[in-house]
């Protein structure tokens, strides 16, 4: 459905991928990973055509759409009621609306044969758009990631940025693209809503490639997992535990094979210097030289995990105690994390 071949992209004359590729069939459900600033965001920007790519290509299927949920969309607001705005999900079924209701305003006052056959034109389209489900739809969506009935009717703009970005994500699901980019789409959302999304998106009838820190949400959706890493796009047939499994075997297969052909590099120079200057020797010493010409070398495994040390000092020491808490409750609905009074626990942070 997808595919991005020996793509390179660079910022400045840092490279973020250096001819990498990657194939998506229809009904992946991909969790794409790696640390910060290796340019998870910016391939889902180069699959959506935002950004140019400096080498390679990226192919569609002529009937894939693509729909991509990103934090730029925290900006948009609208007096339109959130229902209102996710319903803009089925656009044709929409217009079509309008001109229905237009018309029967119109017969209000002028009854005509022209009308009426225009008006069962547009109720046989409506229909065949599904028109009449499109409200419960929505509903079902807005209801499922967390709105009440009654925020259905309330305009968007009175919501804060996190739940205007879970109206642009039910309106996204609603629209049922080929593919589905979602670039951190737990970041807005509770527990419950995580779950409905967890299941929705299991089902969905297309592509998925997602863009998360919750490791959690990507084993219970993805089925395949792409790391960003060394500015190429690796690919494991599974969900992040089993990526965690399986990257930690291929390192210690391709770190032995690594040493493995070291020892073989280090023995055939140690040969050819030994007998560059022996004429008898002469043809073996040139043999030993092309093959080492000849041979594809193995790499070294490599961790890209950058590893920052901090040392604090300070000019003076803070009071006995730096934190005090008493008498504290936290749950969730029924789920009880903690409840006052904490017996054997002081409530108590010291300083040292």
């Amino acid at each position: 459905m997808l595919s991005l071949s020996n793509i390179s992209y660079f910022i400045g004359g840092r490279a973020l991928y250096r001819n990498a590729s990657l194939f998506i069939r229809p009904d992946d459900k991909v969790g794409l990973i790696g640390l910060n600033g290796k340019g998870k965001s910016t391939l889902l920007r180069i699959i959506d055509n935002q950004l140019t790519l400096d080498e390679g290509s990226v192919s569609k299927a002529k009937d894939c759409t693509i729909g991509f949920l990103n934090q730029d969309l925290l900006s948009y607001q609208t007096d339109d009621a959130i229902i209102t705005v996710a319903m803009e999900a089925f656009k044709d079924a929409v217009d079509t609306q309008r001109k229905i209701e237009k018309i029967l305003h119109q017969l209000e006052h002028d009854y005509s044969d022209d009308l009426v056959n225009k008006l069962a034109k547009h109720q046989e389209e409506f229909e065949r758009l599904d028109g009449y489900t499109m409200q419960s739809k929505a509903e079902e969506v807005l209801e499922g990631i967390g709105f009440s009935t009654e925020d259905l009717h309330r305009p968007l703009k009175e919501f804060s940025g996190g739940w205007r970005m879970r109206v642009m994500l039910a309106k996204l699901l609603l629209e049922r693209p080929s593919l589905l980019l979602l670039d951190e789409p737990t970041n807005h959302l509770d527990l419950p809503s995580i779950e409905w999304v967890e299941n929705y998106l299991r089902n969905y009838p297309g592509a998925v490639i997602i863009v998360s820190h919750d490791k959690r949400f990507l084993d219970e959706v993805s089925t395949k997992t792409i790391e960003v890493t060394n500015e190429q796009l690796i690919t494991y047939e599974g969900n992040y535990s089993f990526y965690q499994q399986e990257k930690e075997l291929r390192e210690e297969i391709q770190q032995n094979a690594f040493e493995n052909q070291q020892q073989k590099i280090r023995q055939a120079e140690r040969f050819i210097e030994r007998f560059r200057a022996k004429a008898s020797k002469s043809r073996q010493v040139q043999s030993r030289v092309k093959a080492l010409d000849r041979m594809d070398r193995v790499d070294e495994v490599v961790n890209d995990n950058a590893v920052v040390n901090f040392r604090f000092t300070f000019s003076q020491k803070s009071g006995r105690h730096v934190l005090q808490l008493n008498d504290l409750s936290k749950a969730y609905g029924d789920n009880v994390i903690f409840e006052k009074p904490m017996p054997h626990w002081s409530g108590m942070i010291k300083s040292h």
